[in-house]
């Protein structure tokens, strides 16, 4: 059995092999950032922001220790230069989707990562790729 934070933190171990943005451009949720300095968010490159988000748990067995199923989502929102472009969010949403499909470690698995969906963003042209996972 694997407990959400060891879940959350192979996650995240996961994110921080990411290549396809630079390092300073990935922010994760509610994450310290350099300094304790403001995420001040790039005008002329792609950047990504990362958070988890649980949905149901199931009970997967039951005894003298059942075993709960915890599912959830990683949202990536993925925001790059208005009026420069389709391709570069298309590769950018490519590169996560092939990053994290199939990813697994020890119970935590990811299953499925949908195809990227447009968002409103009145500064930049943005995406979002939803990454299904269960932990057992």
């Amino acid at each position: 059995m694997m407990t959400l934070t060891q879940a959350e933190t192979e996650i995240y171990k996961k994110i921080g092999q990411f290549t396809g943005v630079e390092k300073a451009n990935i922010h994760i949720e509610n994450q310290q950032l350099k300094n304790g300095q403001p995420l001040i968010t790039p005008k002329n490159k792609p950047w990504c922001k990362v958070s988890l988000q649980y949905a149901d748990s199931q009970i997967a067995s039951i005894g003298d220790d059942p075993c709960i199923r915890d599912q959830g989502i990683i949202s990536i929102q993925c925001f790059a230069p208005k009026n420069k472009g389709t391709l570069a969010m298309t590769t950018l949403c490519d590169s996560w989707r092939s990053f994290l499909q199939s990813f697994g470690v020890s119970h935590l698995e990811v299953y499925k990562v949908h195809a990227p969906q447009s968002m409103d963003d009145q500064d930049f042209y943005a995406k979002i790729i939803r990454a299904e996972f269960r932990v057992n």
